[in-house]
């Protein structure tokens, strides 16, 4: 993997000069962010950009590609220290000024964005917005739009960084899923999680934006006995279908979903692109077993051409 820092029309590459990078990314969080630690003073600074590219996959995007907004000099051994976060970071310093959503959620965020000059594609998410929105900064603009997705279609979603392009894909949605195979995994460990979970959900109709129209309630009542009370309240928008949409989520809601932890070490250029969000498969050490997985959050290092990555996993059903 090559490492180059660049400042406007200036590219060096620092590979030489690189004891350590990482990256790690998070469900929720919209832009990775990247460590190097490299042996000399180099002449890096804020708001130069750092790019990681795979050399054994010709033509491939960036693995990383982003500001760099920290910067340390150990002034006793000479080490630089930096830290740079993807494109998207500049979606939280940049606002929107107070406008209106009408139209399909995602498709009205993927205008609001474009509108500001980033090369962004999201899909419809199948329901619609008409509100008057206040100024805020496009990434909580982001956020707020993709929760109301996940509270009215269960889906969850995140941004995949293509070079400057940014897509906004379903989770697992990947167009190619990596396979580990049990010589890969150096550590591996399973459980449950119910931080996610809810067995009540309440939809609400509201009209004029704070005028209850109807309310709709539904519960498990043997996991309540199991789990406790954990009610979610949907804003139902325009939708009239309030006890199909309550039953739908509390469906999915319900669901106690499995955990893994595994660090898996591999060399494989393809697979270094795995980040929050992405699907994978995972070899059982039976030898015929296969499990799909979703990624919620990647720690990952390059070090002597090898992959080092520290995944945080989820299924539900």
């Amino acid at each position: 993997m090559n490492v180059i820092y660049g400042k406007e029309a200036m590219r060096v590459d620092v590979t030489p000069a690189v004891l350590d990078v990482s990256w790690s990314s998070a469900r929720g969080q919209i832009a990775q962010t990247c460590e190097v630690r490299l042996s000399d003073a180099l002449a890096v600074s804020v708001g130069g950009f750092l790019l990681l590219q795979e050399e054994t996959w010709p033509g491939s995007p960036p693995l990383f590609l982003g500001p760099v907004v920290r910067v340390s000099r150990d002034e006793a051994g000479g080490e630089t220290r930096a830290t740079a976060y993807e494109l998207a970071w500049y979606l939280q310093k940049n606002e929107c000024t107070r406008t209106r959503l009408n139209g399909d959620a995602g498709k009205e965020l993927e205008r609001l964005i474009r509108a500001a000059g980033v090369d962004f594609s999201c899909p419809a998410f199948g329901f619609t917005l008409r509100e008057r929105i206040p100024s805020q900064s496009y990434a909580s603009l982001y956020t707020d739009v993709l929760n109301r997705a996940y509270d009215r279609t269960g889906r969850r979603y995140f941004l995949q960084h293509q070079g400057q392009k940014l897509v906004v894909q379903e989770e697992g949605g990947n167009p190619q899923t990596p396979l580990f195979w049990p010589d890969h995994q150096t550590s591996s460990s399973t459980g449950e999680s119910m931080e996610d979970v809810y067995t009540a959900v309440a939809v609400e109709r509201y009209r004029g934006g704070d005028r209850l129209l109807a309310r709709v309630e539904k519960e498990q009542a043997a996991l309540i006995s199991q789990y406790g009370r954990m009610l979610k309240v949907i804003d139902a928008g325009e939708d009239k279908e309030l006890a199909a949409l309550a039953g739908k989520q509390l469906a999915e809601l319900s669901k106690v979903p499995r955990t893994r932890t595994v660090q898996v070490v591999h060399a494989e250029a393809k697979a270094a692109f795995v980040r929050a969000g992405w699907g994978i498969q995972l070899a059982e050490r039976d030898g015929q077993t296969i499990t799909p997985w979703i990624v919620t959050s990647c720690s990952a290092r390059w070090r002597g051409g090898q992959y080092s990555m520290d995944l945080e996993l989820e299924r539900r059903g």
